[in-house]
């Protein structure tokens, strides 16, 4: 009898968490905020995750004595806050490729108020990182979205999803948590200028200028980031799901144009590109067209990263083979794609004929929050695949 009575008082002490949660990641160069929405369903307490008014899915919320756990299960990672009244206060964990990431984590009840996207700096911005004295393009888009000003971050390799915006007078912060990618930039307006800092997990930061775009390429074309060995069969040989050894070579992709997949579910871009691979898959497969996917993990244990993408195929209900190819660096996976020639980016797509040659290599992924490069893309993936068919 006590110990159910101090089982009920426990249960007590957490209020429902149930509604919006304005988020708050500590980064050493500030606050990136973000928005936490949790709801009632029939098998329990769930969480998403917003920035800009976009929100995903985020995992599972666990009550444990005056505290809820957030289990952001795409990325094995967790919020873990106690709850004091209509505040949490916590920190976010995960198990990155290069060792745990914990960053202190705040949150209050309510939404962030939005604020308007001023004239001065809706549009596109050529924007140059500088590291070490060595530069580095990046591309923003302002603009006003459905919940004020929002932006995207554009890279040689893809795009880093939505950001929410907050804009003080001449100056702006612009932020992006999606449970992996932890980023913001800060940015004061001087002149026709933008000078500020792009701050990425808990420490790094690094200081951009960017001028208006002129409409000259500012980023190199995914297309020219990665070549490849056209003149022999591009080959590869990893384990599936249940540890049995697929080849390039098998009855399953012989004859057959093929896409290779190079991604990790831990890269929030690659979340991005896998329905879309698997429409395809849909589509054109029945014409002798196939995907497979070499899944590039965080442990390097096939037990742990078997987990990781088992989910990430139950997520996406994806019907081509997934593989287990390594850890997911670009440092450690290129020795095991010696075809290619500079490798640096997750996703890579490989274009096979039905030869088994490469026709195409393009790094990275555009995603939604691009609008007409996303578009773009898509519609240049489609195209190669039907010419390939039509060989």
């Amino acid at each position: 009898m006590l110990a159910t009575t101090v089982a009920l008082a426990l249960v007590a002490i957490v209020p429902d968490p149930s509604g919006s949660w304005r988020g708050v990641l500590d980064l050493a160069g500030g606050p990136l905020r973000f928005e936490v929405a949790i709801a009632r369903e029939a098998g329990g307490l769930r969480a998403e995750l917003c920035n800009a008014g976009e929100c995903a899915p985020a995992g599972p919320v666990r009550l444990i004595g005056d505290s809820l756990v957030i289990d952001l299960t795409d990325y094995a990672a967790t919020i873990a806050a106690r709850v004091s009244g209509d505040s949490l206060v916590g920190a976010y964990s995960n198990v990155g490729n290069r060792g745990p990431r914990l960053i202190p984590f705040r949150a209050a009840r309510g939404r962030w108020k939005a604020t308007a996207l001023p004239a001065a700096f809706a549009g596109q911005w050529d924007a140059t990182l500088v590291t070490d004295g060595r530069a580095s393009p990046r591309i923003f888009v302002f603009s006003e979205g459905r919940r004020g000003a929002e932006g995207a971050v554009i890279s040689n390799t893809g795009d880093y999803g939505r950001f929410h915006g907050m804009v003080a007078g001449d100056s702006v912060a612009f932020s992006h948590f999606d449970g992996s990618f932890v980023y913001m930039f800060t940015a004061r307006l001087d002149g026709d200028t933008l000078r500020g800092t792009f701050h990425a997990g808990l420490r790094t930061q690094t200081p951009f200028t960017a001028v208006r775009s002129t409409g000259r390429a500012h980023l190199k074309a995914p297309t020219e980031m990665t070549t490849a060995d056209t003149i022999e069969p591009f080959r590869f040989a990893f384990p599936d799901l249940d540890g049995r050894l697929v080849a390039h070579d098998d009855p399953q992709f012989r004859g057959r144009v093929v896409v290779v997949d190079v991604f990790g579910t831990w890269c929030s871009t690659c979340h991005y590109a896998a329905p879309i691979l698997e429409s395809f898959q849909r589509e054109y497969g029945p014409r002798g067209f196939t995907v497979v996917g070499l899944a590039y993990e965080v442990t390097g244990d096939t037990a742990v990263d078997g987990v990781l993408v088992r989910r990430y195929r139950e997520k996406f209900g994806l019907t081509f083979p997934l593989l287990l190819a390594g850890m997911g660096t670009a440092e450690l996976a290129a020795p095991t794609l010696p075809q290619l020639n500079g490798f640096t980016a997750f996703p890579t797509t490989i274009f096979l004929g039905r030869d088994g040659r490469v026709r195409r290599v393009h790094a990275g992924f555009y995603g939604p929050a691009t609008g007409a490069m996303h578009r773009q893309q898509v519609a240049e993936f489609r195209a190669v695949i039907e010419s390939l068919l039509r060989e």
